[in-house]
């Protein structure tokens, strides 16, 4: 168990001759840091109890704690075995690759190349001869007791699709037991070097893995570098409310990724945002706003005009919402590929006060001739 966290444990009764009676329970041997209480202190024999044990700043190690079963003809006792570990190192280590792939774990094929986004050296993820498979770097680490935001920058080599090929990353909270994608798959050859970030829980442990498929198709090997991993300070909470949900004001306020512009055609004023483009793009493309909700929380509803002439197994619009505080995420808009010409709505209740980050999203082929993009516009919260 790992300091600051908890566990429980069952202590069972049984009748081994004569009548049930009360039998009492008590637990000693409790490590200086720790805590250990039983629930309930008194049971009818054949009942139970449970033990929660908390490891707080207990010293690292093995202890045996005893739990004692006192009742009118007998005691017995029975002993559990607690062993504490320290956390992870707060932070990462080598984040930047400049000492190799030390403190990572790799898959599959990895190294470190000279193409670096920052210093001499970037961890590659994949090979450039064919390979068949997930490839990946990952490490375990301890977030800052203040949270934070961790960061990385990536630059794919995939000039495949991203149907067979592609990077991704994830974050599993561990203390928690949720995991986010931080990256969703890509597939690019643009020579550009891109960032993912995500928010940090204050003391939380996190396992990041930064992976690369490759299909093994013997003319399009597949990697990915990756470069610059780091923590820093947690940003200002959001605003409450959506900023610049109109896009009257451009793209200001959203979080773009892949292609993204504002266009003339708009459900209500003057703007709205174009996600995806009028040419074939290979990959998912976002405009995205993390947010709080309002104190009385309230309903998001936005407006969205999808322009697809192919199908939504290759094609589509999607939206999601997290819910930071709650660590879940809803898919606001299914997958979906129309060409009608018309405006749509969803909505979504909101919990007053909480976090949330909305991504509206557009998926492309790169098929040349039927590229598609999604229309967003009056993203509000009433």
């Amino acid at each position: 168990m790992v300091q600051g966290q908890s566990g429980i444990s069952t202590i069972s009764t049984a009748l081994t001759s004569g009548s049930a009676e009360t039998i009492n329970l008590t637990v000693s041997g409790t490590p200086g840091g720790a805590s250990a209480g039983l629930s309930p202190t008194s049971v009818t024999t054949g009942g139970g109890s449970t033990l929660t044990v908390g490891a707080g700043t207990a010293t690292p190690g093995t202890y045996t704690l005893t739990v004692t079963g006192t009742a009118t003809s007998a005691t017995h006792s029975t002993s559990v075995s607690l062993t504490v570990t320290a956390p992870a190192a707060s932070g990462i280590t080598n984040g930047d690759f400049e000492n190799g792939l030390t403190g990572w774990t790799t898959v599959g094929s990895t190294a470190t190349s000279s193409t670096a986004h920052g210093g001499l050296a970037s961890a590659m993820v994949g090979s450039g001869s064919p390979f068949n498979g997930d490839s990946s770097v990952a490490q375990t680490f301890t977030a800052p007791a203040a949270g934070g935001t961790l960061s990385f920058f990536y630059r794919v080599v995939c000039t495949d699709s991203v149907t067979y090929d592609w990077a991704t990353a994830t974050l599993r909270d561990n203390t928690a037991g949720t995991t986010a994608t931080m990256l969703a798959r890509t597939c690019t050859n643009s020579g550009a070097w891109n960032s993912a970030s995500a928010a940090l829980v204050g003391s939380h442990s996190y396992t990041l893995t930064l992976i690369d498929h490759d299909d093994n198709y013997a003319t399009d090997p597949t990697y990915t570098l990756y470069d610059d991993v780091t923590i820093g300070a947690a940003p200002p909470p959001p605003p409450s409310g959506i900023t610049n949900g109109g896009f009257e004001s451009g793209l200001a306020g959203w979080t773009v990724s892949g292609s993204a512009a504002t266009s003339t055609t708009a459900h209500t004023g003057t703007a709205a945002a174009r996600v995806g483009s009028t040419s074939p793009f290979n990959g998912d493309s976002s405009v995205a706003q993390t947010f709080n909700a309002p104190v009385a929380g309230g309903t998001l509803t936005f407006w969205y005009r999808v322009v697809c002439t192919d199908t939504v197994t290759y094609d589509w619009a999607t939206a999601t919402l997290r819910d930071n505080t709650a660590g879940t995420t809803a898919t606001l808009l299914a997958r979906t590929c129309s060409n009608t010409g018309a405006w749509s709505s969803k909505a979504a209740t909101l919990v007053a006060s909480h976090s949330y980050t909305l991504t509206l999203i557009d998926h492309d082929d790169n098929y040349a001739t039927d590229p598609t993009y999604t229309l967003y516009d009056d993203v509000t919260i009433q």
